[in-house]
């Protein structure tokens, strides 16, 4: 039997071990914060290795844009063509033969943008924007890319964030919103970009970048797809990092993402879908949940999948259904429009980074 001076100490080197743990949260959450937020590092190599488009078979220029703060970040220019490299015309191809393929690929579609057919086949497709997550860089999402290009026939414009990939600066939620301004303006601007419907599309911390985008160009973005995004991170933390007491996070936070500032100012005749995974349990489907009620009457679309928070995109019948919605919201007649050969791979992520790879 346990005496009562035991039992006593016992219970002082619990609390004693519970008090650590909260102390070296908070202390965690307050020094090491952005890096916590923004592992621009993982996974290893991403600042190194930025993959590029063409990899995946489509033709792209490669952007340089300078922010109101002097800050350089790259960024991806994927033009829409009327007939794109297809998957299934790489079947067989050695690795020496594929990289001639993307070589002469490059070529033709350079010839191209001097057309005026095909310069104005590219305005008469959406853009997609892509904003990336929390962790890698742009090129990481290529494959992302290459379905709204070549399955659906989109423009596509993507970038690394500051301190992402090859560019410059730190990252932090001011300094990525500059980004965000950055890039809305460059594709507005753009010739032909800036001729067609914009559509956002964004994973994670990406869904958070679209709504903060879409609230300051409301009258430019036609629709917008997010995945697995956050309320905000002061609704997020408890979930991780239960051990923090609730009222010390006004005070901890210098990054907060909140979609209640973001969110109700998006016009109510924008088209949102929602994409969820439901075994998400670093972002729950309860945080998508509350958006959703943020959004209130608004233009709504609600899709789960069977999906983690890192793999939703690769589920069955995920691509049709955003092909289904820019039918349906955005009017876009021009979706669905992949070639017989290649349709056994439009489900599939994985098959078409692996097939397609350059």
């Amino acid at each position: 039997m346990i005496s009562s001076n035991a039992a006593l100490t016992v219970a002082k080197y619990a609390l004693g071990a519970s008090v650590t743990a909260t102390i070296l949260a908070i202390g965690g959450l307050w020094y090491f914060q952005r890096s916590l937020i923004y592992p621009s590092g993982f996974p290893e190599g991403s600042r190194i290795v930025v993959p590029k488009p063409i990899e995946v078979g489509c033709p792209y220029e490669d952007v340089t844009l300078t922010c109101s703060d002097g800050v350089k970040i790259k960024a991806y220019v994927i033009m829409a063509r009327r007939k794109p490299l297809m998957v299934s015309e790489l079947r067989g191809l050695s690795l020496a033969e594929r990289k001639e393929r993307a070589q002469m690929e490059m070529e033709a579609w350079a010839q191209e943008m001097g057309d005026e057919k095909a310069i104005e086949y590219s305005k008469s497709r959406p853009t997609i924007v892509i904003f990336h997550a929390n962790a890698g860089n742009m090129g990481h999402r290529v494959p992302l890319a290459r379905h709204f290009n070549v399955d659906f026939r989109c423009n596509v414009f993507m970038l690394s964030y500051r301190g992402y990939g090859h560019s410059e600066g730190k990252p932090s939620e001011s300094g990525l919103q500059i980004d965000i301004q950055t890039a809305m303006k460059y594709v507005q601007a753009h010739p032909i970009l800036g001729q067609t419907k914009i559509i956002l599309y964004g994973q994670s911390l990406g869904g958070a970048a679209c709504f903060y985008a879409t609230s300051k160009h409301r009258d430019a973005v036609a629709g917008v797809i997010v995945e697995n995004t956050m309320l905000s991170f002061k609704t997020l933390v408890p979930l991780i990092m239960p051990q923090i007491p609730r009222f010390l996070l006004p005070i901890l936070l210098t990054e907060h993402w909140d979609a209640h500032k973001t969110v109700p100012l998006i016009p109510s005749t924008t088209p949102i879908l929602f994409l969820v995974g439901k075994r998400d349990t670093l972002v729950k489907a309860e945080q998508m949940l509350a958006l959703r009620k943020l959004r209130d009457s608004g233009r709504t679309r609600w899709r789960e999948f069977d999906g983690e928070h890192n793999d939703t995109c690769l589920q069955p019948g995920y691509w049709e259904e955003i092909g289904k919605w820019l039918r349906e919201e955005i009017e876009d007649d021009g979706v669905e429009v992949l070639d017989q050969n290649d349709r056994g791979e439009k489900n599939s992520l994985k098959a078409t980074t692996e097939d397609a790879t350059l």
